[in-house]
């Protein structure tokens, strides 16, 4: 698997974050449409797209949320490659440079109904912690948090 740092116009990140929100829709419905505005890929600090074989695979970003912390945002991996390691892999390689920018705490938030989401968050280490003003609202996410 290869981890590339992506401008914000690359074709595979737009046609993996498009996958993103289609299946957001699915699980959680109308509520994803608060996210566009924040979500715009010029916004964020970081892009990457995970390469398995050539093909891409997944996808995720960081964007600064203040002097000491990073928003790991837009993780999502194609049905195809789920299960592999990728969003380990993935989360992973964007610590590492948020780190590398002087970043000391990842937080990230995720949908009430993504348990499985949750469960890879615990395992990376991360914390649930109280909800820091998602525009999906307190009622629809979970929050986390990790020293780096």
């Amino acid at each position: 698997m290869k981890i590339r740092l992506v401008h914000a116009e690359n074709a595979d990140f737009l046609t993996l974050v498009q996958q993103l929100d289609e299946y957001y829709f699915e699980v959680v419905g109308e509520v994803h449409r608060r996210y566009a505005k924040y979500n715009d890929p010029h916004l964020l600090d970081a892009r990457m797209v995970a390469y398995q074989d050539g093909k891409a695979a997944g996808c995720g970003a960081w964007k600064k949320k203040d002097d000491q912390t990073a928003e790991i945002k837009r993780i999502f991996v194609s049905k195809d490659f789920r299960r592999q390691g990728v969003a380990s892999a993935l989360i992973g390689a964007l610590e590492q440079d948020a780190a590398a920018h002087g970043y000391t705490r990842a937080i990230l938030e995720t949908a009430r109904t993504t348990d499985d989401s949750a469960a890879l968050y615990h395992k990376l280490g991360y914390q649930e912690i109280a909800y820091y003003g998602s525009p999906a609202g307190a009622e629809n996410c979970r929050c986390f948090e990790k020293a780096l």
